[in-house]
């Protein structure tokens, strides 16, 4: 049986679940942008506004920890790197093995501006429905020439942000496999990546399979009419999120 991740569609009583989804996407966008060129400062001020939207939401912090728990990983492995490849003032962590300070530094502003973004992109999956999203990306290509298809580019890409809590699922599916089987007890770190690494790919690519094969059952065509094509509703708060992301973005790149 599927189980619910944070990353899963739910509907809540709070503004950001109302919003039209094409503002969700120029705030994301918008904000994605202006954290490239965060600093730490401005890094905790974003951070901040994002984790106030995800107690807003009804999202559990510690859940999506545990959730996000390899993706923590991969920002302690950035971090290291980075102070391994990052000239600076050395510090010595064992004998002769030496990081530097500068790069602790910007391993750890790095994996911070990729945690903002990850949790931008939370809370734009779990507010936000398939089809609302396919008509947003379809409703800013039209103006674009050259792009014919414009219909299955919006079908991809709301399938690609649905196929996340997809993903997280099975993995979570794999690992309490893996655990009920002992494998955590395996001390070679390669061996315990590869078998969970495996199973989860085959059930990724087994779920894309069904999928395509439903999609075929019901005889879908990429230029069948929808009823609600490029229909939205404005809940009334979208210039307030206008504004907010607006200021942060001048806050990040001018201040």
């Amino acid at each position: 049986m599927g189980r619910v991740t944070q990353f899963s569609y739910r509907k809540e009583d709070f503004a950001l679940f109302q919003l039209d989804v094409r503002c969700k996407i120029i705030c994301i966008c918008s904000l994605s942008v202006a954290i490239t060129k965060a600093d730490f400062l401005h890094l905790f001020v974003i951070s901040a506004a994002l984790l106030w939207l995800i107690y807003r939401s009804n999202l559990k912090i510690l859940i999506i920890v545990k959730e996000l728990k390899y993706f923590f990983f991969m920002l302690f492995f950035i971090v290291i790197v980075r102070g391994f490849t990052t000239s600076g003032e050395p510090i010595s962590i064992y004998k002769e093995i030496y990081i530097t300070k500068e790069g602790i530094i910007d391993g750890a502003k790095i994996s911070w501006r990729f945690l903002s973004i990850m949790f931008m992109g939370l809370l734009f999956s779990c507010s936000t429905q398939s089809a609302s999203l396919k008509n947003a990306v379809m409703w800013f290509l039209k103006p674009i020439p050259f792009i014919p298809e414009k219909k299955r580019v919006g079908v991809m890409v709301s399938l690609f942000v649905r196929f996340l809590p997809l993903i997280m699922d099975k993995a979570s599916e794999v690992s309490d496999a893996q655990k009920s089987r002992c494998s955590h007890l395996q001390k070679n770190p390669i061996k315990r990546i590869k078998n969970i690494a495996t199973p989860l790919l085959q059930k990724v690519f087994h779920s894309a399979d069904k999928l395509i094969i439903a999609m075929e059952s019901r005889c879908y065509n990429a230029n069948r009419p929808e009823v609600n094509e490029h229909h939205f509703l404005r809940s009334g708060y979208e210039e307030y999120f206008y504004v907010g992301t607006a200021l942060l973005a001048f806050f990040t790149i001018f201040i």
